[in-house]
């Protein structure tokens, strides 16, 4: 499907489109005053379906009983639409084994040291650092690590060569669980992360944060004060600022000036700053806009964050998802209840009003979407259990090419700097569940790869649901951890993107980590063992090399 001729609308609140998202449209929406007039909301958040009654089908599912709702949601009981659950995205791993252009690093907290070996020559360094070191991070394209401690106030920067390793200590804000570090490898953010805490662990600052600089032979930190409980933090591309999202809205860091005891400068994002409401907010790579999602508001919220002008764009319904699209100051938001996704304009300038493209998804349901890095294109889908459907969104036309794929989705990975992505399943029922091979599918665990390109997609099936997945551009394939629970067979899955032909290669211990090494062309696989194991697999060929007993030696002081 296309988009069709443009409207150009300004300077109005077009709360009429949350009824007639029947043809697609592109406008130019003004702020809305919030007391325009709305349709119905029956149960739920932007929802519209006037003068329906809200029943339940017989496998639990509500929906509404007139034929001509406006809901997404089709073929359910009763012939009317059903109210979708929220839609889910997993979020990835923190804290996991680290690997760099040439080593793999592993923390160590029972000897306090940092476990570092080598690609290459399999080469192990026990390297001392700070008491129970937690989470190691590397440092992009750099062989250098940062390391957190549980036990000491303490960040470890780690910088590797072949002879050795240099290890500088400095102090950071008390309890620090989270990291992050800029992609120009200069800069690092620790802080307090009270959703990542885990039992019994001490309670750091709410509302401030560590600066690290780095610079060999020059590394400093300072302490900075910032808005209420700091949630994610986004580096600007050319280097020069942090942009911390914290509960209170967005706190601005300086990075090269910053200095100890500064509060940072903050931005609200709200037009209702008092209001306890769920937000998710984006920034721009430039650091001139962030664009909220609020919780059932109709509207995304979009800041000049230089001005802190606040411009409220309505959509006319709720957005269930919303990405940033890579290499173009755009926005693309999924609208599932309307069957709709909008493509969101941001100029150079603070404006209020902006250009916003409609377009229609026709019979897919689908709540949340994927941009390829490039830009170009967006993977539309849902997580709701029974709907096995994705489909294509070409950015530029508007044309989006809808696919059946064979099972639920659980998440969604798109591989890097290729136009394919992994789509990983879960067992749920779906349709034709009767037939005993749709069952035996469906109860499955798996993925399907999926080229962007032809629409061409191949099933897998797996016998567990993979514990974690790793990709590499040269030779373009991804590899799948799949430990068995009987801790008899455990597999690591290579998966070739270009022919998505597949291979089990077998591994002694259940895996628990992978990372590719990209100087060094082997993926790292850490493994549960008492005393340590990892394995190198050579990506080209497959050969497999072990080390074992790098913790038990680790030990031995």
């Amino acid at each position: 499907m296309k988009r069709s001729g443009a409207v150009i609308i300004t300077a109005i609140c077009p709360w009429w489109l949350g009824l007639y998202f029947g043809w697609t449209i592109a406008g130019v929406f003004a702020g809305c005053d919030s007391s325009a007039p709305t349709s119905s909301s029956n149960e739920s958040a932007g929802t519209s379906c006037v003068g329906c009654k809200l029943e339940t089908a017989p496998d639990g599912s509500r929906f509404f009983s007139k034929s001509d709702a406006t809901t997404a949601g089709k073929d359910t009981a009763g012939g009317g639409a059903r109210i979708l659950p929220p839609e889910k995205e997993p979020e990835a791993d923190f804290g996991a084994p680290e690997g760099s252009p040439n080593f793999v690093y592993i923390v160590a907290p029972e000897s306090d040291q940092l476990v570092r070996i080598a690609g290459a020559s399999l080469q192990v360094s026990l390297i001392e650092v700070s008491s129970q070191p937690s989470i190691v991070q590397v440092v992009p394209n750099q062989d250098a690590a940062i390391v957190l401690h549980r036990g000491a106030d303490e960040v470890a920067i780690v910088r590797s060569t072949a002879k050795g390793d240099t290890v500088t200590s400095l102090p950071v804000l008390a309890y620090c669980n989270t990291l992050a570090i800029d992609p120009g490898g200069k800069y690092a953010i620790v802080w307090y992360d009270h959703a990542r805490a885990k039992t019994g662990d001490a309670v750091g600052s709410f509302q401030a944060l560590t600066l690290v600089r780095l610079s060999d032979g020059k590394d400093e930190s300072v302490s900075i004060s910032t808005g209420f409980r700091p949630s994610r933090v986004r580096f600007t591309s050319d280097g020069s600022a942090a942009l911390v999202v914290t509960d209170d809205g967005i706190n601005i860091i300086q990075l090269a000036s910053a200095k100890a005891g500064d509060i940072a400068a903050q931005v609200f994002v709200s037009l209702k700053p008092l209001a306890k409401i769920e937000r998710e907010v984006l920034t721009t790579d430039d650091g001139t806009w962030a664009i909220v999602r609020e919780t059932g508001k109709a509207a995304l919220i979009v800041v000049h964050l230089a001005s802190k002008k606040i411009v409220e764009v309505p959509l006319g319904a709720t957005p269930t998802d919303l990405d940033l699209v890579p290499k173009s100051n755009a926005a693309l938001a999924v609208l599932r209840d309307a069957g709709v996704v909008a493509l969101l304009n941001l100029p150079s300038v603070p404006t209020d009003t902006f250009a916003v493209q409609l377009t229609s998804m026709g019979d897919l349901t689908a709540g949340l979407a994927r941009v390829t890095d490039d830009g170009k294109s967006a993977l539309l889908y849902t997580s709701v259990a029974g709907i096995e459907q994705v489909a294509t969104l070409d950015l530029a036309s508007g044309t989006v090419v809808a696919m059946p794929i064979k099972k639920t989705v659980d998440n969604v990975l798109m591989v890097p700097n290729a136009r394919k992505a992994l789509l990983v399943h879960r067992p749920e029922k779906g349709p034709n569940y009767d037939d005993p091979t749709e069952k035996f599918v469906d109860d499955s665990h798996g993925y399907t790869l999926l080229d962007l390109e032809t629409g061409y997609t191949k099933l897998v099936l797996t016998p567990v649901k993979p514990a974690e997945i790793a990709f590499a551009a040269e030779p373009l394939k991804a590899w799948l951890l799949l430990p068995d629970p009987g801790n008899i067979s455990h597999i690591v899955q290579e998966a070739a993107l270009k022919s998505f032909q597949t291979v089990d290669r077998s591994l002694g211990s259940s895996p628990l980590h992978a990372r590719f090494l990209t100087t060094a062309g082997v993926l790292a696989v850490t493994q549960k063992h008492p005393s340590g194991r990892i394995t190198f697999l050579d990506a080209k060929t497959g050969i497999a090399k072990t080390v074992t007993g790098y913790e038990l030696n680790g030990k031995v002081k």
